[in-house]
């Protein structure tokens, strides 16, 4: 028997209640990460909390599964995959090198230059080329556990009752909310210990990433395409491991200024986003909808004209 996708309680259930299943689906992948930091703590032994990441990934496979949708309906699909990895590389590849030139520039005077080393700066840990090799697989799996959930699946529920910049805004603060635990963990392991210090690691772990989903979101839904938020996201992670900048007081003192200037250049760059989707005719991701028939459970868009 051939089922459609509105034949599965759970797809009706989240066309239905768009923004509560996602809720739900962000708690049980929260639960992982939880426990991955706190209890298993595997930030501190491998450097990475690679069990979470792959359970989330495998969260959103199985909701998928569910829901009678497939992989190609949150944007993993080879349809706009050259200009979808386009944009993303280029509008991330600026941002970067903008955000590390304008923190060399300041920190000048304290004799800053750029080091290549295996750090994850949340855990503190670091490493060897190994460790490298590592960081970068933990990336890729962590831009398809996050872009799949927060991208790939809320997007297209949230455009069953929000409009599109609605719809960016809740993915984008509740991205921003995903990382609030390495706060928690921060305050847990002696990083932060002052109220000054425990609310800058409340907003470093919040606002940044506010904007970063916002971006991450725009691409995805003015192509439909995954790809695009998962090489900017992926690119970004594993540079922000790899690449440092070392002055006489330490490792990444300016930090702060890289990322706010690569933040500002990323929301500009949604300007080429728009410009490129328009120019390749790449189709903008539209609601699931509740399936009338077997052609209507695919996942639909419409051209965008914003």
């Amino acid at each position: 028997m051939n089922h459609t996708a509105d034949s599965k309680p759970i797809h009706s259930l989240a066309t239905r209640w768009p923004i509560l299943v996602s809720l739900a689906l962000l708690a049980i992948a929260l639960l992982f990460r939880l426990i991955d930091i706190f209890v298993l703590r595997l930030d501190e032994r491998l450097g990475e909390i690679i069990l979470s990441k792959v359970l989330g990934f495998a969260l959103v496979v199985f909701f998928l599964w569910l829901a009678g949708r497939k992989l190609r309906d949150i944007g993993l699909h080879p349809r706009g995959l050259a200009p979808g990895l386009l944009i993303g590389a280029s509008v991330t590849l600026l941002a970067l090198v903008v955000g590390y030139t304008i923190e060399l520039l300041v920190l000048s005077g304290s004799n800053a230059t750029l080091q290549f080393a295996a750090i994850d700066p949340k855990a503190g840990v670091s490493g060897g080329l190994l460790f490298a090799l590592w960081l970068v697989l933990g990336n890729f799996v962590n831009s398809f556990m996050e872009e799949g959930l927060f991208r790939g699946v809320m997007i297209p529920l949230f455009r069953t009752r929000l409009s599109f910049w609605q719809t960016n805004w809740l993915q984008a603060i509740l991205f921003g909310a995903w990382h609030l635990p390495w706060a928690l963990k921060w305050y847990q392991t002696g990083i932060i210990e002052t109220p000054g210090e425990i609310t800058m690691g409340v907003v470093i772990n919040f606002l940044p990433q506010i904007l970063l989903g916002l971006v991450w979101g725009y691409m995805f839904l003015k192509t439909g395409n995954l790809w695009a938020p998962w090489i900017a996201h992926t690119l970004t992670n594993s540079t922000l491991n790899l690449l440092h900048t070392v002055t006489e007081g330490g490792l990444d003192g300016g930090i702060s200024l890289r990322m706010t200037a690569y933040s500002i250049v990323a929301l500009l760059g949604m300007l080429l986003v728009k410009y490129v989707a328009k120019r390749f005719a790449l189709l903008e991701v539209q609601a699931w909808k509740p399936a009338t028939n077997d052609s209507s459970t695919k996942i639909r868009y419409v051209e965008s004209y914003k």
